[in-house]
């Protein structure tokens, strides 16, 4: 009986608790919410309330999730190339540029390059190997983010000083050294190409063209069709850190 008696004061302390529970009701947009205080509320959408003609949106409508992003502002890039032209010189190189962010999707880079120029002109024609060692200065349009994947262009120069590494040619049946030459260029260049992120690091993929200009050609220029070479096509593969 004491049992029977406690569990009944018990139910009556519960239902007298709730109705004394104020609840406060107001609507919020489509919703009606009821509020029973703070972190403890239950909503349910109005009577004859379509969410699509609330907000104006159509039946195929489709809700494209935002995709994070983690953009770069400053970093560094290594990157190698190949090149050459539709004569017989060949070029091989390695560059690496700092990137500094001038405003959103416009860098300014620069840094420094290694390239070594190879023309093989057969058998009986001149063997000429040079050494260039440039300041890329560059101005690189493009978004660059970690997240998601990207296209770029880059329009820049590279003032080079450069020196032969070998240079033989045949005299009669006797192969010779050729005119050495030290000196310097500027190689005005554009590319253009893709940025792949992988991980947290962008891999780089791209084309690009060279002219190279020879400032102290004097009375040989080494920088010509039978030479080194002038203008170079090539592909570029890089990482971005």
């Amino acid at each position: 009986m004491k049992h029977f008696l406690s569990i009944c004061v018990i139910a009556l302390s519960a239902f007298l608790s709730s109705a004394q529970t104020v609840i406060d009701n107001f609507t919020v947009g489509p919703f009606i919410v009821d509020y029973k205080g703070k972190g403890n509320i239950n909503y349910r959408l109005r009577e004859n309330t379509d969410l699509y003609e609330y907000f104006g949106l159509a039946k195929d409508t489709t809700i494209v999730t935002a995709v994070p992003t983690n953009p770069v502002t400053n970093a560094f890039a290594i990157s190698g190339y190949v090149g050459a032209n539709r004569f017989a010189a060949k070029e091989i190189g390695l560059e690496g540029v700092r990137k500094h962010a001038l405003k959103s999707s416009l860098f300014f880079n620069a840094g420094l390059s290694l390239t070594v120029d190879y023309a093989d002109f057969g058998s009986h024609g001149v063997h000429r190997g040079m050494l260039e060692i440039g300041v890329p200065l560059q101005i690189e349009l493009g978004r660059l983010d970690r997240s998601t994947a990207s296209l770029y262009g880059i329009l820049g120069i590279s003032p080079a000083v450069y020196t032969t590494l070998k240079a033989t040619k045949w005299n009669g049946s006797t192969r010779v050294d050729d005119v050495s030459k030290t000196g310097f260029i500027v190689a005005p260049r554009l590319e253009f190409g893709g940025n792949i992120p992988v991980g947290s690091t962008i891999m780089r993929l791209g084309v690009y063209g060279v002219y190279k200009i020879n400032c102290t050609a004097g009375d040989y220029n080494v920088y010509t069709i039978g030479g080194a070479g002038r203008m170079f096509l090539g592909a570029k593969i890089g990482v971005v850190l």
